[in-house]
């Protein structure tokens, strides 16, 4: 039996995580708007609407929707003289608690109509936790009572958008911070999962030559997601997309492996499961589904039977990656810096390598207007365990030809050589347009002789 145990941490390059409970975004006031401001009574053709987790408008939790719109709008809660509004299927009736107020709203609102409304009230105007958008045919005023009954046809976000334009600022969770469990507590789209492999678990084979058994596997990450887009509605085009994602990662893998035969080199792989955090979801303009994929594998090749153990812990605290999903050399990352902890064990050696990895995924779908348009995109990250036995006298390397490590500066005459690394990869991605390297590197870590 032969046994090594070493630990490296490496500066590198950046990411950070959390989960988001079921939740529904709720309309808040946008800070731009002074509800005290008569201006906003008149029709504009630029209109901010935000969305938080609660009932009160907070800059640090919320998604902010900018519209460009054909006609123009008249956004009703930033108007803080309206006292009512109450709706029926083909009308909007609005009362006004100042002279002011509707003296302004006769003297700004087309008679005919031919603009829009949203509203943001209870009074059967709109579902819970969503808005009214109505486009006005025609007006009927009371001077009596201060108030002005629209004639309407209710409609949505693609109706009335030339161009929207979204911002996922700060959109926040709670969480739980239960122990082995990587968690956040920071402004954005808060996502994390953790898990087990089950102690045991055969989880790689090829029959009848080769299986590898989990002994030990815990998985855990999480992630803060921030973001935005712009989409031109007539074109149906994308016009700007990208998501700044900080991320922390934690892996705990040990696994034997056992070729009882000559193995041509392969890659073998498997998902223990994929978490889906909650859709953040504005009805009619967009949803984003956040997810956090995984995989466990290897890269195993000898040339004769292999009895080997590895067990690596892998925690990555920090990093941030920057996805450009319109323009893949814009995106980036920063400050990415893995801890490592190893260690083998090998009973039966023969040429040959046996490398785990584990690879885990920030990935981001985007659905805009009901599917006017949609994509898929993210970032992976893949920390691998590079093992290489050579057996003296051998004149075989079998190898996977991109897990070369740094040329040999031993020979054994009597025994079997292990030579190992830790190779680290990020990669960006957008669905069926492109893939990009963003880091890489491979760091040596042992290069030893072992007697028979």
């Amino acid at each position: 039996m032969r046994f090594t145990q070493f630990f490296t941490c490496l500066p590198l390059a950046s990411t950070a995580m959390s989960a988001l409970n079921d939740f529904d975004l709720h309309p808040v006031l946008a800070p731009s708007y002074d509800t005290a401001q008569l201006a906003n009574i008149v029709p504009s053709t630029n209109v901010t609407l935000d969305y938080s987790l609660d009932t009160l408008a907070d800059p640090r939790s919320s998604v902010s929707i900018v519209l460009q719109t054909y006609e123009p709008v008249v956004l009703l809660e930033a108007i803080g003289s309206v006292h009512q509004v109450a709706c029926t299927y083909s009308t909007v009736t609005i009362g006004f608690n100042t002279p002011a107020a509707f003296e302004r709203a006769i003297s700004e609102w087309p008679h005919d109509g031919d603009f829009w409304l949203i509203t943001n009230h209870l009074e059967k105007c709109d579902t819970r936790g969503d808005r009214g958008i109505y486009l006005v045919v025609g007006l009927n005023w009371d001077n009596d009572t201060a108030a002005v009954t629209a004639q309407t046809a209710k409609m949505d976000f693609g109706s009335i958008a030339s161009s929207i334009a979204v911002t996922f600022s700060d959109v926040q969770g709670s969480m739980s911070n239960n122990s082995g469990n990587i968690t956040f507590d920071e402004p954005g789209i808060n996502i994390a999962s953790n898990f087990s492999l089950p102690t045991g678990d055969e989880i790689l084979s090829d029959p009848p030559y080769f299986s590898a058994t989990a002994n030990n596997g815990y998985l855990s990450d999480a992630a803060v997601i921030r973001g935005h887009f712009s989409y031109d509605v007539p074109t149906q085009q994308l016009q700007s997309l990208w998501f700044d994602i900080d991320s922390a990662f934690y892996g705990d893998l040990a696994v034997t492996f056992n070729v009882s035969m000559p193995l041509s080199s392969n890659s073998y792989s498997f998902s223990p499961g994929t978490f889906f955090a909650s859709a953040i979801n504005v009805p009619g303009a967009f949803s984003l589904q956040p997810a956090l994929r995984w995989s466990v594998g290897a890269d195993v090749g000898a040339d004769g039977a292999v009895h080997h153990s590895s067990n690596i812990t892998m925690s990555i605290p920090d990093g941030h990656a920057h996805i450009d999903f319109m323009n893949s050399s814009k995106s980036s990352i920063v400050g990415w810096g893995p801890r490592l902890t190893s260690a083998v064990q090998t009973d039966q050696a023969a040429t040959g390598h046996a490398s785990p990895f584990v690879a885990f995924s920030i990935e981001l779908g985007l659905n805009i207007m009901d599917g006017l348009f949609n994509t898929t995109g993210g970032v992976t990250a893949t920390p691998q365990f590079v093992n290489e036995l050579n057996v003296a006298q051998s004149q075989t390397r079998i190898r996977k030809a991109d897990r070369m490590i740094w040329p040999r500066n031993i020979t054994c005459s009597n025994g079997f050589e292990l030579r190992s690394a830790f190779n680290f990869t990020v990669d960006a991605y957008v669905t069926d347009a492109w893939q990009k390297t963003l880091y890489n590197t491979e760091i040596p870590i042992e290069d030893e002789c072992y007697p028979f």
